[in-house]
């Protein structure tokens, strides 16, 4: 006779059944969903937890052609074009003529929070430095102004100096960038900035975070280059986000 015909199955006690069955029912099938990682890329928990952002526009130049100006961009001066090194796309600002170019991109957003973020590129050369600067809400709005010769970041409403912090540029390094105008009770706006290194977790805390008196209109958004170094400007990551009020 067979042997598996000869050995009767063993069946578990009804013990161990029934604690088998409860756990089906009470913890499905007893697994744990896994929650996702967040990117160092995205807002900070403190911004998380007091609503949601929606994206606006949002440009890397990875499928664009090389040499060519972004049609998405509404360049007000300057030779901006896409270029690459190695495998990274970006848009560049040659190193010469010295001068004054910006740039307009994104829809007009209006009646919203406003976050703008990219990433920059530039280098001194011997004593020379750049400049940049980026805007909330059309050319003269809310503007932020790097100084890198005298170490500090100036914040403008239309032209006017309402703010200034103490930065250490690096030359030669990327960085990234979180600019925001947040509109409060009355006509107050809460404007906040934020600089770190590409490649390592954003900040919690802001660099700049004041209130002002003045209410936030909204509009496009601004890019300015400054290249007084006679080297390039690069800028990559373009992304704008608004969240309902």
């Amino acid at each position: 006779m067979n042997e598996l015909t000869e050995t009767p199955m063993k069946r578990p006690p009804l013990r161990l059944a029934f604690l088998a069955l409860s756990c089906l029912f009470l913890h499905g099938c007893c697994t744990k969903a896994v929650p996702l990682e967040l990117s160092s890329e995205t807002h900070s928990k403190e911004e998380q937890a007091t609503g949601k952002w929606s994206v606006e526009f949002e440009e890397n130049f990875s499928s664009l052609e090389l040499g060519s100006e972004p049609e998405n961009l509404f360049i007000l001066d300057g030779n901006y074009a896409v270029s690459q090194e190695e495998n990274d796309k970006r848009l560049t600002l040659p190193g010469s003529p010295v001068g004054d170019f910006g740039l307009l991109f994104g829809p007009r957003v209006r009646e919203k929070s406003l976050s703008l973020s990219f990433s920059f590129l530039a280098s001194k050369k011997g004593r020379r430095v750049p400049a940049l600067a980026a805007g909330l809400g059309g050319v003269r709005s809310y503007r932020f102004r790097l100084n890198a010769a005298t170490g500090e970041i100036l914040l403008f409403r239309q032209d006017v100096e309402i703010g200034k912090v103490a930065y250490q540029w690096e030359s030669g390094a990327w960085t990234r960038v979180r600019f925001q105008a947040l509109p409060g009770e009355g006509e107050k706006t809460r404007i906040r900035l934020k600089l770190w290194k590409r490649g390592e977790g954003e900040p919690d805390e802001w660099l700049l975070d004041q209130v002002d008196p003045n209410g936030f209109a909204g509009g496009k958004c601004a890019l300015w280059a400054y290249p007084y170094a006679g080297t390039p400007i690069h800028f990559d990551d373009l992304k704008i986000e608004s969240k309902a009020l």
